[in-house]
């Protein structure tokens, strides 16, 4: 790891005195906010579920072996891959496209 020099030091105090640099981080933090709540609220109904209502979640489905538990548990789980797939795709998409342009600017 190099030791911060006095240029590069200069170029990351115009990097954060941007206000396109503020508002990046401003979007990238209430958009995984966001995220984080979805995820927290499926996973908190679930376990709430599983909790305060046994009868509904044992419930067989298809008049198989498998009881709603099992699938809803499975939803839950593609739920979060797809969540994470979202925040990869908007991540890779737009906020890296802004910060290369921020940088290609700055420099």
């Amino acid at each position: 790891m190099q030791a911060p020099t006095a240029s590069s030091s200069s170029y990351e105090a115009r990097i954060a005195a941007d206000p396109r640099y503020a508002a990046l981080v401003r979007d990238r933090q209430r958009f995984s906010w966001t995220l984080t709540a979805i995820t927290v609220a499926v996973y908190s109904g679930f376990i709430s579920l599983i909790a305060f209502d046994k009868p509904f979640m044992a419930q067989p489905v298809g008049g198989g072996t498998i009881s709603l538990a099992v699938i809803l548990g499975a939803a839950v789980l593609v739920g979060t891959v797809a969540i994470c797939a979202v925040y990869v795709q908007r991540a890779n998409g737009e906020y890296d496209a802004r910060l290369a342009e921020l940088l290609a600017s700055v420099r």
